[in-house]
């Protein structure tokens, strides 16, 4: 149950419903969401603002950044799932929820 956990962690911090994070999620799967944490993670402070940036004006830019350092089924599951929120609420609410996957 821990994509299930994770959902409701992740909704509650966004402001979705549970239905339709878990969709994404078991799309996008627990290896998968803690490889991009990792990824994410290893990055500097100005690789993250730049990503940020990136992902608040450009969608398709973003998706070949996601592609290069997660891979391109990761990238484009991020992408959708990411879409419409701000992506600082996104990556803080993936990273303070990881640990329920």
């Amino acid at each position: 149950m821990a994509i299930e956990e994770f959902a409701e962690c992740y909704a509650e911090h966004v402001g979705t419903t549970v239905d339709a994070v878990i969709n994404d999620l078991r799309q996008l799967g627990a290896d998968n969401i803690r490889a991009f944490v990792s990824w994410f993670r290893g990055l500097s402070e100005a690789d993250r603002a730049l990503v940020g940036i990136v992902a608040s004006t450009a969608t398709g830019v973003l998706l070949k950044i996601l592609t290069k350092g997660v891979g391109e089924f990761i990238g484009v599951c991020l992408v959708g799932l990411l879409a419409g929120a701000s992506w600082a609420l996104l990556v803080r609410s993936c990273i303070d929820c990881e640990e329920r996957l």
